[in-house]
């Protein structure tokens, strides 16, 4: 199951303390990462785990987009700073909450 390389994923994010270029382009890795897995789970609709599932694609979907994109690295680090860890605070929740809803490894 995805479930624990997902929380793999989730604690190499949360290990993110300072920021750096090379670091951001870790991070956005593994949103890449993060985001297929998730888009690989397989749901019952409607049901908390499929809800929390579509709500994590789109924020990851965001964060790539809108957020960390090719223009984020021509901002002022001070900024860049501020921004990674809006960031970094939106899709560790977005991720957590599909481990939450996500059954046990039998």
């Amino acid at each position: 199951m995805n479930k624990n390389k997902l929380a793999e994923i989730l604690n190499a994010i949360n290990g993110f303390y300072l920021y750096d270029d090379d670091v951001a382009h870790q991070y956005i890795s593994l949103i890449k990462d993060s985001h297929e897995l998730i888009n690989g789970i397989e749901a019952p609709p409607t049901s908390m785990l499929d809800n929390a599932k579509n709500e994590a694609l789109i924020q990851l979907d965001n964060e790539l987009v809108n957020r960390m994109n090719e223009p984020f690295f021509r901002i002022v680090l001070e900024r860049k700073k501020s921004e990674f860890k809006i960031s970094k605070m939106l899709v560790a929740v977005a991720i957590g909450n599909v481990l939450s809803n996500m059954q046990s490894d039998n």
